[in-house]
């Protein structure tokens, strides 16, 4: 039986500038990408971290495309876009790679097949890359049984956000000499043409409108339904778009703020954003914005056809009085104008939280006081609230305007916002444990001084 190393020897490497028909659009993508990735060692480091490899400085990576792996007891090959080798003086580890362009899925039964022949030559995982997004690479777009769990890892990558990614260090030029900047440009143009095959995400799932009407005319939906299910799928693609399009805009890292069980679990993730969505009808997210002074949270509230953009601020602890800790989040806001803000202060005890517009808090901070609490507030929430109607239930027209009211929110309000931090604490002009001299012993009885 071959081995792996008998098969990757005079396999056809990847190339930048491939030479398969125009028509293979698959093929000349997966090139592409995998040529630059073994110059470009900042991209690949980035991505073979995400998949748990480490990328040394001695670390050699070996590309390979349409590579021929014999049937399991029969004539026919299998050939997996492209393969994938990381080789450092220890370990050699090595991945199969799936790729799908324009808006074909990944094929379950072709990652099984290709996981069943990582198995048996031993490589150590399956790569796939499509339009299609995640959360995270572990969690992959397709079912995967547990006897191939076991054996195998499974990672996922969408091709805009390794474009993003690519775009990223290309904009900082962090690590790149001028071979490697020139490389990068290039599979980032071709990247970003339309012929190219990688898309965006820009609609919603078919189901959504029916979705949004069943809501609004207290239509019952079940957890397992169709249009629940794939909605929240939606969603989920949608929460790591808007992940990369606020990358792409603020020079910060942003990431969708995940508990460690959903990360291990994302099934757990998807049945509980399920009945979230029933109970309450709403799509929730967080994001994690690298320096901003909290985290951002956006909600899509299908009963009102609402989009809502909101921060969270504690108040400053060494203010006592409620009007002073309001003033201190006016002054950060003072040059906003927007009608769709809105001020929560939030109190201690049992207290109800109050709200106003932000126009009128700022003519008058005293409205935001609480009648059932004589103490300060101990966090302020600042809204943006959208109401978006009949082009709430469009496919299209909700991700537009999605895309619109969560950068607008954090021009306007999150990048203004900071963070109270204590003062730094005063020093005392003298030490308070520091003895004086006893007039008794620094004298003689008869006023001489003692020795």
């Amino acid at each position: 039986m071959s081995t792996l190393d008998d098969i990757l020897t005079g396999a056809q490497r990847a190339r930048l500038i491939p030479t398969v028909a125009p028509s293979r659009k698959e093929e000349r993508i997966v090139s592409i990408l995998l040529s630059a990735l073994t110059v470009v060692r900042p991209l690949a480091r980035e991505l073979l971290n995400r998949c748990g490899v480490r990328l040394g400085k001695t670390s050699r990576l070996h590309n390979y495309i349409e590579v021929a792996f014999p049937g399991n007891g029969d004539a026919n090959t299998q050939r997996p876009d492209g393969v994938l080798r990381v080789v450092t003086r220890k370990v050699v580890w090595t991945a199969l790679l799936e790729a799908k362009i324009d808006k074909a899925p990944i094929s379950e039964e072709q990652v099984h097949r290709y996981a069943e022949l990582a198995r048996r030559f031993g490589a150590n995982a399956v790569i796939t890359i499509s339009n299609e997004l995640v959360s995270v690479p572990t969690h992959v777009p397709y079912f995967v049984p547990k006897r191939l769990v076991n054996h195998v890892d499974f990672f996922h990558f969408s091709w805009i956000s390794i474009l993003t990614r690519a775009s990223l260090i290309l904009r900082d030029m962090d690590g790149l000499d001028t071979e490697q900047a020139f490389i990068l440009g290039e599979m980032v143009r071709f990247f970003e043409h339309p012929n190219s095959g990688v898309r965006r995400f820009d609609q919603m799932n078919p189901e959504w409108r029916g979705l949004v009407l069943g809501v609004r005319s207290a239509a019952k939906f079940k957890r397992s339904s169709p249009e629940i299910e794939n909605t929240v799928a939606s969603w989920f693609q949608k929460e790591r778009d808007i992940c990369l399009i606020l990358n792409r805009r603020i020079t910060k890292r942003v990431a969708l703020r995940l508990t460690r069980k959903y990360i291990l679990h994302p099934e757990l993730r998807l049945r509980e954003a399920c009945d979230r969505l029933i109970e309450s009808q709403e799509l929730r997210s967080v994001f994690t914005i690298q320096d901003a002074a909290n985290d951002l949270e956006v909600t899509a509230n299908l009963q009102r056809r609402t989009v809502s953009c909101s921060m969270v601020l504690n108040a400053p602890r060494n203010k006592q009085r409620a009007s002073a800790r309001i003033n201190w989040l006016l002054r950060q806001l003072k040059r906003v104008e927007n009608a769709n803000v809105i001020v929560r202060a939030h109190w201690p005890g049992r207290a109800m939280p109050t709200q106003a517009p932000l126009a009128q808090v700022l003519e008058d901070g005293k409205c935001l006081e609480s009648d059932q609490s004589a103490a300060a507030p101990l966090r302020f929430e600042v809204i943006m609230l959208k109401e978006l109607g009949v082009r709430f239930s469009g496919v299209r027209t909700f991700i537009e305007d999605l895309e619109d009211v969560i950068p607008e929110f954090y021009d306007l309000i999150g990048q203004k916002l900071r963070a109270w931090v204590p003062p730094p604490p005063p020093i005392k002009k003298h030490d308070p444990i520091e003895r004086t001299e006893d007039p008794a012993t620094s004298s003689g009885a008869d006023g001489s001084s003692s020795r």
